[in-house]
């Protein structure tokens, strides 16, 4: 669990195991109403996730809380393909992420 997908923040199999349950919302827009501006978005995101070695021993162990925000640039409008920065906050301190493609 981690990486630039799913739990940003945590790095790429930080928490590993045989069994893992987690969620994320994400929320995209663009955040300015200039004509200049129509490529550059932004995203803010929150995640929550936990493993186990077993599927009912995911109930009793911590979950792992991971939120942040980036920005977009869209870089082929006719594919719909953006650049993201992200950054994900965590109890472990941040992560940093410069991705071609949206996160899901």
């Amino acid at each position: 669990m981690g990486g630039e997908s799913l739990m940003r923040g945590y790095y790429l199999g930080r928490y590993r195991d045989r069994q893992m349950l987690a969620a994320q919302v994400e929320y995209r827009w663009l955040p300015f109403d200039l004509p200049f501006t129509d490529r550059i978005g932004a995203a803010v995101f929150i995640g929550a996730g936990t493993v186990a070695p077993t599927v009912s021993d995911l109930i009793n162990v911590p979950w792992q809380i991971s939120g942040g925000g980036g920005l977009r640039v869209l870089i082929f409008p006719d594919k719909d393909i953006y650049t993201r920065l992200d950054v994900g906050f965590t109890r472990e301190g941040p992560g940093y992420y410069l991705y071609i493609g949206e996160a899901f």
